[in-house]
């Protein structure tokens, strides 16, 4: 046989297999498409770097707070607060072991919040790019929030994010996995929806993990059932608190209000 006539026979037989995607009766292949999109659109970056950088922790009763702390900042008489590119003096310096090109984020005291407490807002990062003995100057990467003298300094940690699908809220059996409440809400706000953060008074101490899903619930009176409302996602864990994004609400998420955890442990 000649070569031609096999090159024709595999241009045939490559046509009419893409034909018999498309044609009426053999929608197979469209079904996997759909199917495909479906999961894409089910799940997505739950956990994103702003929430791991940008938002807030409990920094618990007892604890000791950071020793590195801003001190100061160029142009100090024109401005209160540093951003993006601004320069910044620290308190410590090669003498106290920082080293240049280390990065720091940027935390501040905001809220206080009874018997837990106090809430430490992430400010942002800052590199250090000269030092001295006893001080270093740092420049202000990526800042997200106001960061200014007197702010605390803890060594930065890349952490990953998170892809998933939120689970989503409903009735749950209350006694199938613990429960807590909401004890601080962004920017002391006393109401919260979708994409914001809040404390709950639930952490290590009661098997909480980052990436853990929880529901939220209001209650209109003591006597009355609960309402599921919302659903949240933990970002940040520590002994007795931890922080959590709210993923999706039909309804306001306000402080007290309760939360369950979506697994038993």
């Amino acid at each position: 046989m000649s070569r031609k006539p096999i090159l024709c026979l595999g241009f045939l037989v490559l046509v009419f297999a893409s034909l018999t995607l498309i044609v009426p009766g053999r929608p197979f292949a469209q079904e996997n498409m759909i199917k495909r999109a479906k999961i894409f659109e089910d799940t997505y970056e739950l956990i994103s770097e702003s929430d791991l950088n940008c938002s807030f922790y409990m920094h618990e009763e007892g604890k000791l707070l950071p020793d590195i702390r801003i001190i100061g900042g160029e142009r100090m008489n024109e401005k209160s607060v540093f951003s993006d590119g601004d320069v910044i003096y620290i308190n410590k310096g090669a003498a106290d072991g920082l080293e240049i090109g280390q990065l720091f984020l940027t935390v501040g005291l905001r809220a206080r919040v009874a018997k837990l407490g106090t809430v430490m807002e992430r400010h942002g990062r800052a590199r250090v790019v000269r030092l001295e003995d006893r001080m270093a100057t740092a420049k202000v990467e990526k800042g997200c929030g106001t960061i200014q003298a007197g702010d605390f300094l803890i060594p930065f940690e890349q952490e990953a994010g998170e892809i998933g699908k939120d689970l989503g809220f409903g009735d749950m059996d209350p006694n199938a996995s613990k429960h807590g409440k909401v004890v601080y809400i962004e920017n002391d706000f006393h109401i919260a929806g979708t994409g914001q953060w809040a404390l709950i008074d639930m952490g290590r101490q009661h098997c909480v993990q980052i990436g853990d899903q929880l529901n939220v619930f209001y209650r209109a009176r003591p006597n009355l059932p609960r309402e599921a409302v919302a659903s949240a996602i933990v970002i940040d864990v520590r002994g007795g608190t931890s922080t959590v994004k709210i993923l999706g609400a039909r309804d306001i998420v306000s402080i007290g209000s309760e939360v369950q955890l979506n697994v038993a442990r």
